[in-house]
């Protein structure tokens, strides 16, 4: 199981929560990172995706939970990726970058679930990296 370690001199690394991989299938994408509670900038590294059939949707989920109850796993963020025809985004999602802020209130690990629709063959391939947000007072 990874920790994450939140420097407390200002030179703040991330941690890493999926490693680079594809997914062609409904998977949890990990066991969970221990990372507690607070703020964390989420950042999902596409580098490739499948909208040829133009009805593929892949929704990233990230679930965190408590230390007490560690089987249970709450939704606390979600990026829904795919083809137009499914978002309903004027295009289709490409290889990129997606960052969103999620709040995690809860004190031991996060993790990721991907769920794929469609008439998938190569899926998507992507990485998920947590960092913290550190606010002023």
């Amino acid at each position: 199981m990874a920790v994450a370690t939140w420097s407390p001199d200002g030179k703040l690394g991330g941690v890493e929560i999926v490693a680079s991989t594809a997914f062609t299938g409904d998977t949890t994408n990990s066991d969970g990172v221990t990372v507690g509670k607070g703020k964390m900038r989420i950042v999902v590294a596409v580098t490739a995706i499948e909208v040829a059939s133009s009805n593929e949707l892949f929704n990233i989920d990230i679930e965190a939970n408590t230390e007490a109850a560690s089987t249970t796993w709450y939704r606390i963020g979600n990026l829904c990726l795919g083809a137009a025809e499914v978002t309903g985004r004027a295009a289709d999602d490409a290889i990129d970058e997606y960052e969103f802020i999620v709040d995690n209130p809860y004190d031991y690990q996060i993790r990721a679930t991907t769920y794929v629709v469609g008439s998938v063959a190569t899926g998507i391939t992507f990485s998920i990296t947590a960092y913290p947000c550190l606010f002023k007072e």
